[in-house]
């Protein structure tokens, strides 16, 4: 099941915001998947059910949400930290606000749309097997703050949600993003009921950075760090991490995977360039990640995460394609 819908696409030119994730590459994935599989159609958004502020507070703090619900200043700046939209001296970066052509209340009310298609997408993949969901992935949102563009953390949300509603009782998050997952660690600490793995490079952002009393540092159930120019152990390392992270955890109820497309060597994120799979390591990546869980009969949830510049789409287009040749696609 692939869901998608223009509405949740979080375009940030709309909002003067300039990083380098081209607004349309969950588009173009869709309307390539479209011309091989022409039943696929938008998910129908009258029938995803709406994150609530009590699904919000099972995972962030009362402070943080009182100000992304809270006054436009506040908000303002929550987005601006979340973003890095000011450098040190209090100046504009990455943010032209003569661009800008939609308030941030709109932004909120998108993330929060995606956080409703990480969870019904992550639903689905609990009765079937198998959900992508092209959008989400916020993995560096904090208890108590937005970090490195992401505002919520759709990932935990989601599965705090499904454990709420007595839908599942353990479950892993797998984040293979090229930045180290942050985020499920820090609100995760105390909480053993859902692991976290990630396989990121072991230099730069946002490692590089803090001290090791920062939040950031603060580890998975499993990390592995890759270092520059160890491109050629990526996968190795990527199945010796998960078959440890089995022997802590065995058999979760279901397992979101953070499929980031930026550790492709043609990313476009200057942060992302100290670790580049080629795009057949991407595939083999990919491949391995849905086979090892389908394997084990774990439900599996994707979200696409981190993926930078116009060849983006590219990567998750082929690991879609080879699921669709594997099994069949349904309509959302």
């Amino acid at each position: 099941m692939i869901f998608y819908h223009p509405d949740c696409d979080l375009r940030f030119s709309e909002f003067g915001i300039e990083i380098p994730i081209v607004d349309d590459r969950a588009a173009h994935v869709f309307s390539s998947l479209q011309y091989l599989y022409p039943f696929l159609e938008y998910t129908n958004l009258s029938k995803i059910a709406p994150i609530t502020r009590a699904d919000l507070e099972r995972v962030h703090t009362h402070e943080f949400l009182n100000h992304i619900f809270g006054t436009p200043a506040e908000l303002q700046e929550e987005i601006y930290q979340c973003y890095e939209l000011k450098n040190s001296e209090g100046q504009f970066e990455r943010y032209n606000p003569k661009n800008q052509k939609k308030d941030w209340k709109e932004l909120v009310n998108i993330i929060l749309l995606q956080t409703s298609m990480t969870y019904a997408s992550s639903k689905y993949a609990l009765q079937n097997g198998f959900s992508y969901y092209l959008g989400g992935g916020m993995h560096h949102s904090m208890s108590f703050a937005g970090r490195g563009f992401c505002l919520v953390n759709d990932m935990v949300i989601t599965l705090r949600k499904m454990q709420a509603e007595g839908l599942i009782k353990t479950a892993w998050i797998v984040d293979v993003d090229v930045h180290k997952g942050d985020g499920a660690p820090e609100i995760l600490q105390n909480d053993p009921t859902i692991k976290t793995f990630s396989i990121h490079m072991k230099e730069g952002w946002p490692l590089n950075s803090g001290t090791l009393r920062d939040p950031w540092f603060i580890p998975s159930t499993v990390d592995v760090g890759i270092e520059v120019g160890e491109e050629d152990q990526y996968l190795a390392r990527l199945e010796a991490g998960l078959l440890e992270l089995e022997e802590i955890a065995p058999k979760p109820d279901m397992v979101i995977v953070v499929n980031g497309a930026d550790p492709y060597e043609f990313d476009e994120l200057p942060s992302a360039s100290f670790l580049n799979l080629s795009k057949e390591q991407m595939i083999a990546r990919d491949k391995f990640l849905y086979q090892f869980f389908k394997s084990r009969s774990i439900p599996q949830s994707y979200v696409m995460a981190g993926g930078y510049g116009e060849k983006s789409w590219e990567i998750y287009l082929q690991f879609l394609k080879f699921v669709g040749e594997n099994s069949s696609f349904k309509n959302s």
